[in-house]
């Protein structure tokens, strides 16, 4: 049975949205090419700000109406025949993040001395670590740890649990992950479950509704919910805790950086990060 795909050039700060977006308009999955992991050979880059989405299709009326209902333009075309059950994991391999090891559950590679490792397939939720945002976050929670032993960790938009269960295992006491989203809310519960990280309080309630305050709140979302959740992000860091915020482009750090300065923060400029075209800002409560 031929696959169709969808393939569409889009604002690098929307991707994962309409990512969702796709698979709501009946996509049988989505690539998300990025720019920062080397493409196969004849696959384009996008240029900097920019990603390009591949979505497949069962038909190419399908994909055109997925393409209509979400203004993208972009190309429909009939791929060959192959194993898309195996094909979508080509190029993912096991890496590491500081003191975390990352691997996909098909690749067998043993842990480098002093890291915790997190085993996660990319599946229905965001957050398999390979984008800069989350490696961002990956190091910034191992640091903090490293200094604050028993530290407890809010990850906010969990996603597939990784930044949270990255958190638990090294070491952090309690450990929060909320996510509006209750299918990501249930793959990081499984995932949780399948790493040895017990205890981890999975939520999909509002971020005011979660008992805090907390020593590390980590959110790794878009800049634009960043700045309309400040308040309640914010009023999640304890005295003298500290906040990542990531999911944030270089030209949208000034905006995203005054909400939280707005809510009461302070700037913990010591700790900001940028990997290509994306920000980690870090912010403290004094």
């Amino acid at each position: 049975m031929p696959t169709y795909a969808l393939t569409a050039t889009v604002p690098a700060a929307r991707a994962e949205d309409l990512s969702a977006a796709l698979f709501d308009e009946g996509a049988t999955g989505v690539e998300v090419r990025d720019g920062e992991v080397t493409p196969m050979p004849g696959q384009a880059r996008p240029a900097p700000g920019e990603a390009i989405l591949v979505a497949f299709f069962a038909s190419a009326d399908e994909a055109r109406a997925a393409a209509g209902a979400l203004a993208l333009e972009g190309a429909v075309e009939e791929l060959p025949d192959r194993d898309w059950g195996e094909a979508w994991k080509e190029g993912l391999s096991a890496f590491s993040v500081g003191r975390v090891f990352v691997r996909p559950s098909w690749v067998e590679a043993s842990v480098p001395e002093g890291s915790v490792e997190v085993v996660l397939d990319p599946g229905m939720a965001f957050g398999t670590g390979t984008h800069p945002t989350t490696s961002l976050c990956l190091g910034a929670i191992g640091r903090f740890l490293e200094a604050r032993p028993g530290a407890s960790v809010f990850d906010v938009g969990t996603g597939a649990g990784l930044l949270a269960i990255a958190a638990r295992k090294l070491g952090a006491s309690r450990v929060v992950g909320s996510d509006n989203d209750p299918v990501a809310v249930a793959v990081a519960a499984e995932n949780g479950a399948r790493n040895g990280a017990p205890g981890i309080e999975w939520t999909g309630a509002d971020v005011p509704a979660v008992a805090g305050p907390f020593d590390l709140v980590v959110a790794n979302i878009l800049a634009n919910t960043l700045v309309e959740l400040a308040p309640a992000i914010a009023a999640q860091v304890a005295p003298g805790g500290r906040l990542y915020l990531s999911g944030i482009l270089l030209p949208q750090e000034d905006e995203v950086r005054a909400a939280y300065l707005a809510a009461g923060l302070a700037r913990a400029g010591a700790e900001e990060r940028r990997e290509g075209e994306w920000s980690l800002l870090a912010l403290e409560r004094p």
